[in-house]
């Protein structure tokens, strides 16, 4: 990271500014094509390892891109605020981001899935013990990212 003094590297710092984030930004390589596909998430933070989770339907390019390249990268903000200035070049920007990359999966099991599903749930509306309908859990796929490299910068 360029501006070390404005990278975050406590992991349980990382883990506040991920609670604020509301949209998770995935970026897949389809073919040599970037695709970036925003989505709801929820996650886990256990012994120093960070896992996302993410859902969707069981066709479409997302998937299809998923099972043939599982490497992704993703990126989360919150607290955007332009910080006008009457000079162009001192505009900036208070935000604070996450920025990583690692290894997508599909779970099958099913109580990992119910498990990542409530995760999902408890970050987007602070409830995670939901009971989802089976056909539901059929129809849908549940995703994990194993977060192999994590960077997180605030600028205030």
């Amino acid at each position: 990271m360029r501006r070390k003094d404005r990278e975050i590297t406590d992991l349980n710092s990382i883990c506040k500014v991920m609670e604020q984030c509301t949209c998770l930004h995935l970026g897949l390589n389809d073919d040599g094509k970037v695709y970036i596909v925003p989505l709801n998430f929820g996650y886990t933070y256990d012994c120093g390892k960070f896992t996302l989770y993410f859902h969707g339907a069981r066709e479409g390019r997302k998937v299809a891109v998923l099972l043939s390249n599982p490497k992704v990268g993703f990126e989360m903000e919150c607290g955007y605020e332009l910080k006008r200035s009457i000079v162009a070049c001192d505009h900036t920007a208070a935000f604070q981001s996450i920025i990583g990359e690692g290894t997508a999966s599909i779970i099958d099991d099913l109580e990992e899935k119910t498990r990542a599903l409530n995760k999902i749930m408890l970050h987007n509306t602070g409830k995670g013990d939901w009971n989802f309908p089976e056909m539901m859990l059929k129809n849908t796929y549940a995703f994990k990212i194993e977060v192999e490299d994590i960077a997180c910068k605030i600028h205030e």
